[in-house]
């Protein structure tokens, strides 16, 4: 038999803890409950708790099974709680509700650390704060914090202590003070999408400072909570009040004459001011002796069901908000409207701040508790004791209280942001003055040999290096999280690839491989590696992109960051860390097998270097990522350092020696377009004319010999014609220069035959393969600064 059924055989009588503002539905609800009841055996019964929160607070004590609850108690007592299973029935309610039934479940929603979420609740009813005012003191409903200040300069109230509160709202705890800041921000805000810090939650902070210090609070209904001002606001001692909807009927049967307004709101801001929902839901407590979960469950979602709070909605008694948006809407057509304001609760509800809790307690969809944190540190640290002493109503007072709730990013106007992107300015001035020399340049012998269009791109990856510093000021967005990976991964593929063929290059030449390594094919290379990146960057920008998130460290320490908000990102990430955590240990590698090979035809060691100094920064970069801790200034200044001084390193190794070179030549001209007075039979031997090759690795874009062989004769004819320009012809000195020529000559002939020697020499050979440098250098090449 049916477990279910089984236990409707025996009589259980339930108990549901009810708050008192809502006690006068209990014979109704008990009522109406027995004709949706699917087991006779089981009853309902209410209990009213000393106080709403004994009930989730003392569990034992109040012998519940089944309690309502504020959703923000779930951040602090869901021990207390048994998470519901949703099932589809929970999950149809979901789907078929167009109004704002699944934001209320999400302030009750906790998710564990794989993302499987708990709901510890349904909603039952659905509650907001609204402003009450004393018709018996003021007839005047103020809109504006400013016209609450204003009209309570003519108020006239008892100065003794106990006096009248001119304004009161719950601050408590830091609960009260949670909803209290929360909703002030939503109306000193423009904006939906507001967030807890930036100027509307200071100017929200100067505001309750203002109320505080000209005596608008007192500390007597500052200790209160929001039963306790009811209380307080029945028995005159209050002449305006922000509190919560519920209220009303309990405070309608008091007699006091009152009347109701829209939530105060800035002078700013130009629409209607704005209430926080709060969900009042019904939650199983976790008690030793408690019933089986599965019944609890099933009387829940009875209670809560569309059909049991329409019923109870057309009831002559029901003075409240269901959650459902459409049984509202229909009742506004019937007799419910004399029992509630109807006018006033649509205007509302049409601008209804929704999931208070979830948005401010959520970090990359999972629940965390760091906002309770924050709140409760700061209450009792800063905002309790300054509301205490009626002390420190001044800047001090925010600063303090900013370490809590500032936007905790790098801002434009930090000085951290100005030095490093005055710096990074700076690094893209010289890094295009580089360029343009190098372009002008280009056709001399030193920018020739390092293969000016590799030069190009490692300039291209330098200026976007310096750039991607600027990714990292101000607050992030998806775009700039999305932008990101792509910049970096921009930067390395030009500059640092560039590095990597070009060692790639000089080891393949001297390995006398088969590989072929002109400009096209390192092209290829270097580029298939970025398209692949790139590819890679573009799927995790699709499918799982990196989103603003803040990072939590403390209360006082916690900033925006772009993380992975998805399982796919991670991957993506792995993936593009691995392949170039391979191709800079293999860039190592090349530099350090290159590293004698001869210094006048590659750039072995400023390659090596430039590697060596880049891998360091990498390294450091990536261990300083990991360090949350360091906060988000050190993080930035330290990642933006080792940037710079990354693309630094490449353009003081790569391009300070060439530029060296340059000035002590004193010429920039292409050697190429100087007449050449080599011997005709050379010129009919042209290897280029020929497509013939002094190596066999000539062939595949190794040392062209003959170029070798072009760049001296070039050089010899700007030698013998600055010598005839100078001698005047003389034979005597001519002859001299010829001796000097043929000695020359003979130098090269030398460094042919050595080159020839080597390059045909055992390949078993125990020698090292690299030791270039005891080849003899060519002393023509020696004498004129090649």
């Amino acid at each position: 038999m049916d477990k279910m059924k089984i236990l409707s055989l025996f009589f259980l009588l339930l108990k549901i803890c009810i708050w008192k503002n809502y006690s006068y539905l209990n014979d109704t609800i008990i009522a109406l409950y027995n004709t949706y009841n699917k087991n006779p055996g089981n009853q309902i019964q209410f209990i009213i708790p000393d106080s709403d929160f004994n009930a989730i607070e003392r569990v034992t004590s109040t012998n519940c099974d089944i309690s309502m609850v504020d959703p923000i108690w779930t951040i602090s007592h869901s021990s207390n709680m048994v998470p519901l299973t949703i099932d589809s029935e929970i999950e149809e309610r979901i789907n078929s509700e167009n109004g704002i039934y699944k934001d209320l479940l999400e302030d009750v929603t906790i998710y564990d650390e794989k993302k499987k979420k708990e709901v510890f609740g349904l909603p039952f009813l659905l509650d907001f704060s609204v402003l009450y005012y004393n018709t018996n003191k003021t007839t005047t409903a103020p809109t504006t914090y400013d016209d609450l200040i204003n009209i309570s300069k003519d108020l006239k109230v008892d100065s003794t202590f106990g006096r009248t509160a001119k304004y009161a709202c719950h601050f408590n705890d830091w609960r009260g003070y949670y909803y209290n800041y929360v909703e002030a921000i939503s109306n000193f805000s423009n904006n939906d999408n507001f967030t807890l810090y930036g100027k509307e939650a200071g100017e929200a902070m100067k505001t309750f400072f203002k109320l505080f210090s000209d005596e608008i609070f007192n500390e007597k209904e500052w200790n209160s909570d929001a039963d306790l001002l009811k209380e307080g606001f029945m028995r005159g001692e209050i002449v305006y009040m922000k509190n919560w909807a519920s209220y009303e009927n309990l405070i309608k049967d008091s007699g006091i004459g009152y009347s109701i307004s829209r939530n105060l709101k800035s002078g700013n801001k130009p629409d209607e001011s704005r209430s926080i929902a709060r969900g009042v839901f019904l939650t199983i407590l976790k008690r030793e002796n408690s019933k089986p979960i599965e019944l609890l469950t099933s009387v829940i979602k009875d209670l809560t069901s569309k059909e049991f709070l329409k019923s109870l909605t057309n009831e002559i008694v029901f003075k409240s908000v269901p959650p459902y948006l459409d049984i509202f809407n229909d009742a506004l057509k019937t007799e419910y409207c004399t029992r509630v304001n109807c006018d006033l609760y649509s205007s509302i509800i049409n601008n209804i701040v929704v999931k208070p809790i979830a948005r401010f307690t959520r970090n990359d969809g999972v629940t965390n508790t760091h906002f309770s944190a924050i709140f409760s540190d700061s209450y009792d640290n800063c905002a309790k004791e300054t509301y205490k002493s009626r002390k420190g109503f001044n800047d001090d007072t925010l600063d303090k209280l900013s370490n809590y709730f500032e936007n905790k990013y790098i801002n434009w106007t930090d000085m951290t942001a100005i030095i490093i992107g005055g710096v990074s300015v700076i690094g893209i001035i010289v890094t295009l003055v580089v360029f343009i020399i190098t372009i002008k340049n280009r056709g001399a012998l030193v920018i020739r040999r390092s293969s000016p269009l590799f030069l190009y791109f490692m300039l291209i990856g330098i200026l976007i290096a310096f750039g991607s510093v600027f990714t990292y000021i101000g607050e992030p967005n998806e775009i700039i999280c999305a932008i990101r990976p792509t910049v970096i991964v921009l930067a390395f593929g030009f500059s640092f690839l560039a590095l990597f063929v070009k060692t790639f290059r000089i080891k393949v030449i001297f390995d006398k491989s088969d590989i072929k390594v002109q400009d096209k094919y390192l092209l290829i290379y270097s580029g298939s590696i970025l398209l692949l990146e790139l590819i890679i960057v573009g799927l995790w920008t699709y499918l799982d992109r990196m989103k603003p998130i803040i990072k939590y460290i403390n209360p006082k320490m916690h900033y925006y960051t772009c993380s992975n908000v998805g399982n796919l990102g991670s991957y993506f990430q792995y993936a593009l860390l691995i392949i170039n955590a391979i191709i800079l240990l293999y860039g190592c590698y090349l530099a350090i097998k290159v590293r004698n090979v001869y210094s006048d035809y590659n750039e072995s060691k400023v390659i090596g270097l430039s590697i060596y100094g880049i891998m360091i920064c990498m390294i450091i970069q990536l261990i300083i990522s990991a360090v949350a801790s360091l906060g988000h200034s050190v993080i930035f200044i330290i990642q933006s350092l080792m940037i710079i001084l990354s693309s630094v390193i490449l353009l003081t190794f790569m391009f300070i020696p060439k530029f060296w070179k340059l000035h002590m030549t004193g010429s920039s001209q292409n050697p190429n377009s100087q007449p050449s007075s080599r011997p005709s039979n050379n010129q009919n031997n042209n290897i280029n004319n020929t497509n013939s090759y002094s190596t066999k690795s000539e062939k595949n874009g190794y040392i062209n010999m003959q170029n070798v062989e072009n760049d001296y004769y070039n050089n010899m004819a700007q030698r013998n014609n600055h010598y005839n320009n100078s001698m005047n012809g003389s034979s005597e000195a001519l002859n001299n220069y010829n001796n000097s020529f043929n000695n020359n000559y003979s130098g090269y002939n030398s460094f042919n035959n050595n080159y020839y020697n080597n390059s045909n020499s055992n390949s078993n050979s125990n020698s090292n393969s690299y030791a270039y440098r005891s080849n003899v250098t060519p002393e023509a090449y020696v004498q004129y600064n090649y």
